[in-house]
């Protein structure tokens, strides 16, 4: 479907339909809804007082060289059997390496 705004000078065409648009910004409101905030995550390491589990997906050597404090060593290749012993009521938030 395409979409068409026209003004006295100009007629311009969408490239998506109205339906697609909004699925768009429903899929993005849904994802900054599900998604812990970079800043949330610092204010908590940095007082100490977590709402959620930090879980460093690094490998176990690297977090016994050094992780944030507070975080859990949960290894990616070890994370299907870590869900059974992780609490099911806290927001899971994971880090692994990073260069920003």
């Amino acid at each position: 479907m395409k979409v068409t705004f026209s003004d006295s000078k100009r007629e311009l065409a969408m490239a998506f339909s109205a339906d697609e648009i909004q699925s768009n910004r429903d899929y993005f409101a849904h994802k900054l809804r599900a998604e812990k905030q970079r800043n949330d995550v610092l204010h908590a390491v940095e007082t100490g007082t977590f709402d959620f589990v930090l879980l460093d997906t690094r490998g176990t050597e690297a977090f016994s060289k050094g992780h944030i404090r507070g975080a859990l060593c949960a290894p990616i290749e070890q994370l299907q059997q870590l869900t059974a012993v992780l609490p099911k009521d806290k927001e899971l938030v994971t880090y692994c390496w990073s260069h920003d």
